[in-house]
């Protein structure tokens, strides 16, 4: 998907968060307004440490998330009249900043955000095991 970085600001946590747009042309001189705002958080061990996570090891958020877990937020207004697609972005942009930007400055934010994309991460596989192991019971290769 086509998106142009229109912004970036640095937070008092140290992460970035940047604005896209990803507006495209639906008819004629309309358009679907699209503004994403993303963070990537890297995985590092400081967001980790005194947190009392014995049954949780940075190797193993490590090896379910990879190298870092992203923040997306995405907000959309179809067929608007070309004219007017910069003054929905900005607004956008604005409702959404005045909305969250205390929450994405949080000192805690990034370890926050790494910890409920790892459970969502793993309830994910968890499921997926449930399904297979249910189909494998059904299979006529299994004989059931």
């Amino acid at each position: 998907m086509d998106e142009k970085l229109i912004d970036k600001i640095e937070l008092a946590n140290g992460l970035t968060l940047e604005f896209y747009d990803r507006s495209k042309p639906v008819a004629g001189d309309r358009c679907l307004v699209s503004l994403v705002a993303r963070i990537d958080v890297e995985i590092r061990p400081e967001y980790f440490e005194n947190i009392g996570a014995k049954d949780l090891s940075l190797a193993e958020i490590r090896n379910t998330l990879a190298d870092r877990a992203t923040y997306l937020y995405e907000k959309k207004k179809n067929f608007v009249s070309n004219t007017e697609k910069d003054d929905i972005l900005d607004g956008f942009k604005e409702k959404f900043l005045s909305a969250s930007l205390g929450y994405l400055s949080s000192p805690d934010f990034a370890r926050k955000l790494i910890l409920s994309r790892y459970k969502q991460v793993k309830a994910q596989l968890v499921i997926s095991q449930k399904v297979r192991a249910n189909l494998l019971k059904r299979s006529p290769l299994t004989g059931n």
